[in-house]
C-alpha cells in the first residue's frame, strides 16, 4: 500500500529539533555535495586545478594594478599574500552566499516533488565552500612559508575565522532564499549588494587607509575583521580581541536569525516556486 506522508505548511519546528532532523539527512547532504562539485568540473579541462588557478590569478592582478602602479600599503606583508589573505575568504563568503540565496529556486522542480529539509541543500553548499577554502588556506601556508613570516597562530585562528564568514554567508543566504523564491529581483540585487560590500570590506586595500569616521562600519562587518585578522597573524600586529568577538556575536545572530526565518517559511514555498 502506497504510505502518503502529509507535511503541515503551519506546523511549527524547533531550530533543536530541524538540526537533529537535519543529521538524519546526513547521506542526502554529501551527495548533493558531491553532485555539485561533478556538476561544477563536468566538461572542463583543468578541473578541480580552477581552485587554485582562479585565487592565483585574480591575486596575481591585483598585486599588479594595486601593488606595483598604484602602491597600495599592503600592511607590512608581501602583495600576493596580503591579497591572498582577503581574496580567499571573499571568494568563499560571497561564493556561499550567492549559492544558499538561490537553493529555493534552483531545486524548485525536485521540492515540488518530494520532501526533504530544505537547510540540507544550504549544508551541502557549506560542505562544498568549506572544501574550496581548504584549497585557498592551503595555498595561504605555502604562500606564507615562501615569503618567511609564515606563524602556527594561522591554525588556531582560522578555525574561528572560517566559522565567522561561513555563519555570515549562511545565515543572510537563508534570509534571502525565501524572498528570492517568491520575488525574482533578489537575484537581480543581490550583486550590486556583494560589490557595496565587497568596498566595505578592506578586500583591496589596509583598513588602516580608512577614515576616522568610518571605523565604525568595520566594527559591524564580520568580513572586516576576518579579513584583517588573518593579515595580523602574518605581519606581527596584535590581534584584536574584541573586534573577533564582536564578529562571533554578529554572525551568530545572523545565522539564527536567517535559520529561524528559513524554517518558518520553507514549507509554504513549494507554493511559489
Amino acid at each position: 500500500m502506497l504510505k502518503v506522508t502529509r507535511i503541515s505548511a503551519t506546523k511549527k519546528i524547533s531550530i533543536i529539533e530541524s538540526l537533529k532532523e537535519l543529521w538524519k539527512y546526513k547521506e542526502l547532504i554529501w551527495a548533493f555535495s558531491l553532485r555539485d562539485i561533478r556538476v561544477k568540473y563536468f566538461q572542463t579541462i583543468l578541473g578541480p586545478l580552477w581552485l587554485i588557478l582562479t585565487p592565483i590569478i585574480t591575486v596575481g592582478v591585483m598585486s599588479f594594478v594595486f601593488g606595483l602602479m598604484v602602491k597600495i600599503p599592503s600592511d607590512n606583508l608581501p602583495y600576493l599574500l596580503f591579497y591572498l589573505l582577503s581574496i580567499i575568504p571573499w571568494q568563499t563568503f560571497v561564493a556561499l552566499l550567492n549559492q544558499t540565496t538561490s537553493c529555493l529556486e534552483s531545486h524548485a522542480g525536485l521540492l515540488s516533488k518530494i520532501y526533504f529539509p530544505r537547510a540540507v541543500i544550504g549544508m551541502s553548499y557549506v560542505m562544498n565552500c568549506t572544501i574550496d577554502f581548504g584549497v585557498g588556506f592551503t595555498l595561504i601556508v605555502l604562500f606564507s612559508l615562501f615569503f618567511k613570516v609564515f606563524s602556527f597562530k594561522i591554525f588556531l585562528i582560522a578555525p574561528v575565522l572560517l566559522i565567522i564568514q561561513m555563519s555570515f554567508a549562511l545565515g543572510l543566504g537563508l534570509l534571502l532564499a525565501p524572498l528570492n523564491a517568491q520575488y525574482r529581483d533578489i537575484k537581480h540585487v543581490l550583486p550590486f549588494f556583494t560589490q557595496l560590500f565587497y568596498f566595505a570590506s578592506p578586500v583591496m586595500y589596509s583598513v588602516t587607509l580608512a577614515p576616522a569616521w568610518s571605523k565604525w562600519i568595520y566594527a559591524i562587518n564580520p568580513m572586516a575583521t576576518v579579513i584583517t585578522t588573518y593579515r595580523s597573524i602574518f605581519n606581527g600586529t596584535p590581534l584584536n580581541f574584541d573586534s573577533m568577538m564582536m564578529a562571533i556575536m554578529l554572525s551568530g545572530a545572523t545565522l539564527f536569525l536567517g535559520l529561524n526565518s528559513f524554517l518558518k517559511k520553507e514549507r509554504s514555498m513549494v507554493d511559489v516556486l
